[in-house]
């Protein structure tokens, strides 16, 4: 058993959780972006510029990282339509370890991912060596 829907809800659970984190991140550097306040000085526009810098270097990894929860989505629509699974059909799964989870499409072709409830961590056992691959 290939795992293949499950691996993809998971992965966009956890796209969608980066980019909020992105998100909150981002609006904090534009909270607080210094102001240019008339300085005269070269290395104070310096710095100025240097903040704009660091600033549209994030945007632009929160716009890469949108795309792939975007790809994600439309994966995971794809094989809802193939399947002929109609909107609103609620499908759960989990992420071992973690949460369990309902997923749907709604009319407007958008997915809905929400957890149902918290999962008790895997126990570890010191004598076994545990490697995860996520598949991407």
């Amino acid at each position: 058993m290939s795992n293949e829907f499950s691996t993809w809800c998971n992965y966009y659970y956890q796209l969608t959780m980066l980019l909020a984190e992105m998100e909150e991140y981002f609006q904090n550097l534009l909270d607080d972006a210094p102001p240019y306040c008339g300085q005269t000085r070269a290395s104070e526009v310096d710095a100025l510029i240097g903040y704009c810098r660091a600033v549209q270097s994030e945007k632009a990894k929160m716009d890469k990282l949108g795309e792939e929860v975007k790809e994600a989505e439309q994966t995971i629509l794809a094989m809802l339509q193939h399947f002929e699974i109609p909107p609103g059909t609620v499908l759960t799964g989990e992420i071992p370890g973690e949460m369990a989870y309902a997923v749907w499409a709604d009319e407007q072709d958008r997915i809905h991912l929400r957890k149902t409830e918290d999962l008790a961590a895997e126990p570890v056992d010191p004598n076994v060596i545990v490697i995860k691959f996520s598949g991407f």
